[in-house]
């Protein structure tokens, strides 16, 4: 697509939906493991933060409860995450990383920074950030 002056919204849409795309296609081709970007999400948050409340995942990451049901259970049965109860309250369950689950979150980032090296080649590592800021922005309202 030509580049336009005063695109309309259509414009502004299609080239963003196909930019998203073609990084998920470029993706799906890297990274061989049966998990999607929200699962990698998941692993890095706790990763990050521990055994975690899966409520406290869902609000973090902007995804609706019962998507991040979905998504943990995709994780647990493939062994990347345990499911582990309260000591103190069993009504309460927390989801936890597993080492093969840090092994493959360790897989994804490295292939992810490759990736990212090549796919955004021809930005700018200041325009890549204004890219994320504009996405940020556009996301928030």
């Amino acid at each position: 697509m030509p580049l336009k002056n005063n695109p309309t919204l259509f414009d502004l849409i299609h080239v963003l939906d196909k930019a998203n795309e073609n990084m998920i296609l470029a993706w799906k081709k890297l990274f061989k493991v049966n998990i999607g970007i929200s699962h990698i999400l998941v692993l890095s948050y706790l990763k990050e933060h521990g055994k975690s409340k899966p409520t406290d995942i869902a609000k973090y990451l902007e995804f609706a409860p019962p998507s991040l049901t979905h998504l943990a259970e995709k994780l647990i049965h493939n062994h990347y995450c345990v499911r582990c109860q309260d000591s103190l309250d069993r009504r309460i369950s927390y989801i936890q990383i597993t080492p093969l689950g840090l092994e493959i979150l360790e897989e994804a980032s490295t292939l992810g920074a490759e990736m990212r090296q090549e796919y955004f080649k021809i930005l700018s590592e200041d325009e890549i950030q204004e890219l994320f800021s504009i996405y940020t922005k556009l996301t928030s309202q």
